[in-house]
């Protein structure tokens, strides 16, 4: 794409080279017209090759569409300068006044100006900017700018749209296709253009536009039994419905996370004057909630955010055929360790009544009970569609152990997160790690509908009251426990997490548990039938063992009796003859040990 055999690369070179050193704050002395942007402080000679330079630019079929003035050659030509000079840095509404010969005290015909560059997509804000800078133009001058990535793409002689169309199918024959160019488009501009480190990045729209479009093209030559164009012509779509359909299912299955509505709505209407229409299109009663085709989800992150996603059935008419849970679980990230508990309630010693809230808590996780539930009136909350269930009390008294078979009753497999597994040295990737950790988990539920029953064992390690301070570390850990609040609103499953330290966990975890149960130190039955469960009729002497009289003499919890039964026996085993047998002396022995730690519920040990 030559002209004159000069690539743009070279005319902006050439531009660099024969105009004179711009003085961003002189120039009082300038004419107040704005009519010729060629410095006048130049021969004639001078003037007329950057004229010449500024027209073959203009001309050049790679900036053709953006119908270039050689006020904008002129722009154009100092941020690439400064691009180049100091990359990674933003140029001020000043500096780029000056570069259009426009004096700083026209305020109003600069911010003019500089509205026109954002709205032709010449030049953008260098970070993420939401307001709208028509009602309020001091937005732009407390902003700072950088040429577009298209713009920059076209100076290095590089067209978006071209180089996409090179790395996907000519045509799709099928759903498959669809997905994976989808997938391999969006993929290449996110990880090329994304912003870096941001949780939630954002394309610029002529970046966004160029993978929309080749997409669109690419769905309309497809055959008519292709998932997507039937979606779109069964509910009579139009472009910026498909547009949104397409970005948001990427993010819900590509990427991290779903794409909240208010990034949705920056990358779609970046000119905050047609934001009102984008929001119009996912309306409560647009064609795209209302049918169903999207979702809306509240998710909470220092503010609460509404996040946007298809639900399933409709991800399968588009060709979307997601893992199994045992493909799924062969995969498993090193912080999850998966089980198939065996115990039954049956099996859980505590008192009966306290077994009964057991047993209601298993009712709850019923899918089917839950579908009852709304038959009776109780609308569920969109944004409720798990359980979370906190299991508190002293240590050993079962909480672990129930929460296995509160899943075995359910019939699904126990996946546990080991916390110290999440827990990074490094600044910032515990909160990545964790927010991993969670998408994993909200994929395997929302994908299997016999997902498992996730497990946060001795949670307090992970989560705890917020630290009103303002260090580092605190600022870290502050964010942790906003990033697990904002997950515990919306998870889809069933996530169980114990404590020993409840009164440690902030008041805000508490309103996200749909029920809490606490587990008290066995009473006297529960520590006669722990006695009788871990004293095996396999042991030798085991049935001469007064129970009745040690339940009575210690107030142990059940883990505490299986450590003393355990220990007992360890020593009667190294005995021989007639002796190598269990006697109650044997359990006085380490009971005696282990009481001082029986019955002492208020031990303070924590943050």
């Amino acid at each position: 794409m030559k002209i004159e055999g000069i690539e743009p690369l070279e005319i902006l070179h050439k531009l660099i080279e024969l105009k004179p050193m711009k003085h961003d704050f002189d120039l009082e002395d300038e004419p107040e017209t704005i009519q010729n942007t060629v410095p006048t402080d130049i021969d004639a000679t001078n003037a007329k090759l950057i004229n010449k330079h500024i027209r073959q630019l203009i001309k050049h079929p790679l900036f053709k569409s953006y119908c270039l003035s050689q006020q904008d050659v002129m722009v154009i030509a100092d941020l690439w300068q400064f691009h180049l000079e100091l990359p990674g840095r933003g140029s001020s509404w000043i500096s780029i006044c000056a570069s259009a010969k426009i004096r700083r005290y026209q305020v109003t015909e600069c911010l003019k100006y500089i509205t026109g560059l954002l709205e032709r997509n010449i030049i953008c804000f260098d970070e993420k900017i939401g307001g709208n800078y028509y009602l309020n133009p001091m937005i732009l001058q407390s902003a700072e700018y950088t040429l577009s990535n298209d713009i920059i793409l076209r100076i290095m002689g590089r067209d978006i749209r071209e180089d996409l169309d090179l790395v996907i199918k000519e045509s799709w024959e099928d759903d498959k296709d669809f997905i994976n160019d989808l997938r391999l488009v969006f993929d290449l501009c996110y990880s090329s253009f994304g912003e870096l480190g941001s949780r939630s990045p954002v394309l610029e729209h002529p970046i966004l536009s160029a993978c929309l479009n080749l997409l669109k093209d690419r769905i309309l030559a497809a055959p008519d039994n292709l998932g997507i164009k039937a979606l779109v012509r069964h509910n009579v779509l139009n472009e910026d419905q498909l547009f949104i359909i397409l970005v948001v299912m990427y993010h819900q299955l590509c990427s991290d996370d779903r794409i909240t509505e208010a990034d949705l709505a920056l990358s779609l209407a970046p000119d905050p004057r047609f934001r009102w229409l984008h929001q119009q299109l996912l309306s409560d009663d647009s064609v795209l909630i209302s049918s169903g085709l999207i979702s809306r989800e509240q998710r909470y992150h220092r503010a609460q955010v509404n996040t946007l996603g298809i639900p399933y059935e409709i991800l399968k008419s588009l060709g979307y055929s997601p893992k199994t849970y045992d493909e799924v679980t062969t995969k498993l990230s090193s912080y999850f360790q998966k089980c198939q508990p065996k115990q039954t309630i049956n099996d859980v010693i505590i008192p009966a009544g306290d077994k009964q809230l057991i047993s209601q808590i298993i009712t709850k996780c019923r899918s089917d009970k839950r579908r009852d539930l709304e038959n009776w009136g109780f609308k569920i909350e969109s944004n409720k569609q798990g359980v979370v269930l906190l299991l508190y009390g002293p240590p050993g008294t079962g909480k672990t152990f129930t929460a296995g078979a509160i899943a075995n009753e359910l019939h699904r497999d126990l996946v546990s997160l080991n916390v110290p597994e999440l827990r990074n040295k490094y600044y910032g990737e515990t909160e990545k790690l964790i927010k991993k950790a969670f998408c994993e988990m909200r994929e395997m539920a929302a994908k299997d509908s016999n997902a498992p029953v996730f497990l946060l064992n001795e949670a307090d390690q992970l989560i705890h009251k917020r630290i009103a301070s303002t260090s580092t570390c605190s600022t870290i850990e502050n964010s942790i426990q906003s990033i697990i609040l904002e997950e515990l609103e919306t998870f889809p499953g069933i996530l169980i997490l114990t404590t020993n330290l409840e009164s440690n966990l902030d008041e805000a975890f508490f309103r996200r548990f749909d029920l809490k149960f606490k587990f008290k130190q066995p009473d006297l039955d529960s520590r006669m039938k722990l006695w009788r469960l871990y004293l095996k009729k396999e042991i030798p002497g085991s049935s001469d063992i007064d129970v009745e009289w040690l339940a009575n003499r210690y107030q142990f919890t059940g883990a505490q009796i299986a450590l003393v039964v355990r220990n007992a026996c360890i020593e009667a085993i190294a005995r021989n003859g007639k002796s190598k047998r269990l006697y109650l002396q044997d359990l006085l022995k380490y009971a005696d040990l282990e009481e001082p730690w029986g019955n002492r519920v208020n031990k303070s040990i924590g943050f």
